[in-house]
């Protein structure tokens, strides 16, 4: 009997891993076991962080989600479609890809069309959307990633950096996957080009969609992740909310993350006075929020005399 006919994933679910092993060279002298067993549930309509030291699998791992990398250790769940242990490849790799897109660590190099709109659209096409709609897609998304129609018959050699990653970003999203993947999205970007991608995936969970990242950026983490994860060791050290996450001291110490600029000034502030330990209870997630909620906690003591 197939894992299928024994397990049906529940629908509330993106992605579900179940007892996945990464090994690379299994059969000989230089095998290297990269994840031992990572089991995850990650919700629809979330913002996912995944994150860890350099070497830790953060990238090979994603990478078994949309069927770039196989293992025969462990089964995937990627809504319903089931990457099996059991087979040596995956069938319907199309319907999987139209599912889960995967962003790169620098896209911008991949694009090669001679204008943006074609470079948007071929995505989509190779997997099966019709021209027409695909180009309907192509005005949707150039638009979503904070650029207009009028760059779809420009060169993409002709754009700033940030505008160029805008750009094959705006590729995947035109395939409109139920689940983004992002790898290192606001690397070599500047403060407005972070802030801009920060918001483009706001945007897109809140169209329903389910989206992972993998960062080593905390402030990002803190700002918008539903939950996050922290890989070492072969496994998952920490799976949670981020304050959870960054208030746990004796998993921290295991890695070599930075807490988020936030949490430092919250412990620093408490050291000085505890009241400030109800910051803790408010957990802002950016300066703003960070602000209003101190000048609260400030107000509330004058108050108090």
């Amino acid at each position: 009997m197939s894992a299928k006919t024994l397990y049906t994933p529940n629908k509330n679910n993106a992605i579900e891993a179940q007892s996945l092993k990464i090994i690379f060279n299994e059969k000989n002298e230089n095998r290297l076991e990269l994840i031992d067993d990572f089991s995850y549930k990650f919700t629809k309509n979330k913002i996912y962080f995944i994150c860890g030291d350099s070497g830790a699998g953060k990238t090979t791992l994603v990478s078994h989600f949309n069927g770039i990398l196989k293992s025969r250790h462990g089964n995937i769940w990627i809504e319903d479609f089931l990457i099996d242990e059991k087979k040596r490849k995956i069938r319907k790799y199309k319907l999987l890809r139209k599912k889960i897109g995967m962003v790169f660590q620098f896209p911008e190099y991949q694009l090669f069309k001679s204008t943006i709109e074609k470079d948007i659209i071929f995505g989509p096409i190779a997997l099966g959307i019709n021209k027409k709609q695909a180009l309907i897609n192509a005005k949707k998304y150039i638009n979503l990633v904070g650029l207009d129609e009028s760059f779809l018959p420009r060169s993409p050699f002709d754009l700033s950096g940030g505008q160029k990653r805008r750009v094959a970003i705006a590729g995947i999203l035109a395939i409109e996957p139920d689940i983004l993947v992002l790898d290192e999205p606001t690397a070599g970007l500047d403060p407005h080009g972070e802030r801009e991608m920060i918001d483009i995936i706001k945007q897109y969970k809140n169209t329903g969609k389910t989206v992972i990242i993998i960062s080593h950026v905390m402030d990002h983490v803190l700002e918008i992740a539903d939950e996050m994860i922290i890989l070492g060791n072969k496994k998952i050290l920490v799976a949670g909310k981020p304050y959870d996450v960054f208030t746990n001291n004796e998993i921290l110490t295991k890695t070599t993350l930075n807490k988020p600029k936030i949490i430092n000034t919250i412990e620093t502030l408490v050291e000085k006075d505890k009241r400030f330990n109800k910051l803790f209870d408010i957990q802002p997630r950016t300066v703003e929020q960070l602000a209003n909620a101190i000048n609260s906690i400030i107000t509330q003591k004058k108050y108090a005399k």
